[in-house]
């Protein structure tokens, strides 16, 4: 996959990808609001609201998600700017970070 754009929204990683480099796909579930994480200690969620499709992954994951905008969708936070998203196709994953003292990588929480 091609990416377009990169968004940061504080422990999550959107891509937006090109259409023309993702495969064929079926259809997703519709939605108007899609919560893309909660935060652990904090309770507040990265809320997406808007025109949303949900479309299914080649391989479950509870860290990804994979959407389509299909009209301008606002994604807010409690703690972070909210950001305008354009119609397209986008990845949300979460951030990882290194733990050089117990040598792992883990999701780092919000």
């Amino acid at each position: 996959m091609k990416f377009e754009k990169i968004y940061r929204h504080g422990d999550v990683i959107l891509f937006k990808i090109e259409q023309s480099s993702l495969p064929r796909m079926q259809a997703g579930q519709a939605t108007s609001e899609l919560v893309l994480a909660y935060g652990e200690m904090t309770g507040h969620a990265h809320r997406l609201k808007g025109a949303v499709e949900v479309l299914p992954l080649e391989k479950e994951s509870e860290d990804k998600i994979f959407f389509r905008v299909t009209e301008r969708a606002l994604l807010s936070h409690e703690e972070h700017d909210t950001i305008l998203l354009e119609p397209g196709y986008y990845l949300k994953v979460n951030q990882v970070e290194y733990n050089p003292f117990e040598g792992i990588v883990q999701f780092i929480r919000d």
